[in-house]
């Protein structure tokens, strides 16, 4: 059988956007990012790098919180969330030792014992009813400036209540987030119906850009809280294509294999 193109131009038209397509939606994505605060009974400090391929979520987290010199609490833990054999490896990398669950049994135990992020506050209408009578002041400024290697610009914004706080963004509008990690992302949404929990690092910087007229897409590549209790700085050090998965995200053979973590 003959196939004839009446068209040559076209067809090298669409076979190039079918290369571009593929390229851009199989395209591996590497993240760093870091965390900084200080506080008047201590500090912490972290780091958190993932790593996004069309079906699998790879995290590694870093982190020291040292609380008067009574407490120094490290923590060096990493997941694997695979979407094409549904599973999730939990990895404590301190410890050398890792946990493989189905997505039902990692569910069932992140509901009955829930980890990361701050406890849960059960007076949310209230908060909300003072959120909305907060007065903020919103600055976003038109000029570019290069924050880590990337273009940005700056939005301040200051809460004007009892405890006066500012609030600092350097955000991209020219680099946008991977298609890849928007991929992942829902899926995970998806997973958890609706709220990923804060262990997995996906909720670090979660602002609602477009609410401010600027790309919801965009990149948070600097985010400063400054007030009377202390600071607290998160930076996005690292936003690339990497087609090799880097060493850091691998169970090591050495890691002793446990039923749960």
């Amino acid at each position: 059988m003959k196939l004839v193109y009446n068209n040559p131009l076209k067809l090298f038209f669409v076979l190039f956007l079918c290369i571009i397509d593929n390229a851009y939606s199989q395209s591996n994505l590497l993240v760093n990012e870091s965390l900084n605060g200080s506080f008047s009974q201590g500090k912490m400090e972290g780091s958190i790098n993932k790593f996004f391929t069309q079906d699998t979520y790879y995290l590694r987290s870093n982190f020291n919180v040292k609380i008067l010199k009574l407490f120094n609490i490290k923590r060096d833990e990493g997941y694997i969330i695979s979407f094409s054999d549904s599973t999730v490896t939990k990895i404590n990398h301190k410890k050398k030792r890792f946990a493989v669950y189905s997505f039902s049994e990692f569910l069932e135990e992140n509901k009955n014992n829930p980890q990361g992020g701050p406890p849960q506050d059960d007076n949310s209408t209230e908060n909300e009813s003072n959120s909305d009578e907060e007065d903020l002041t919103i600055n976003i400024s038109e000029e570019i400036e290069i924050l880590n290697d990337f273009k940005t610009r700056k939005a301040e914004i200051v809460v004007n209540d009892e405890d006066e706080s500012d609030l600092f963004i350097w955000f991209s509008e020219s680099t946008l987030k991977s298609n890849t990690e928007l991929i992942i992302n829902k899926r995970l949404k998806e997973m958890f119906d609706g709220s990923i929990p804060p262990n997995l690092g996906m909720n670090a910087m979660n602002i609602p850009y477009d609410e401010y007229d600027i790309n919801t897409n965009a990149l948070t590549i600097k985010f400063e809280a400054v007030s009377e209790n202390g600071t607290f700085t998160y930076n996005l050090l690292g936003y690339s294509e990497q087609d090799l998965l880097p060493e850091i995200f691998k169970v090591s053979e050495k890691y002793r294999k446990v039923k749960k973590l």
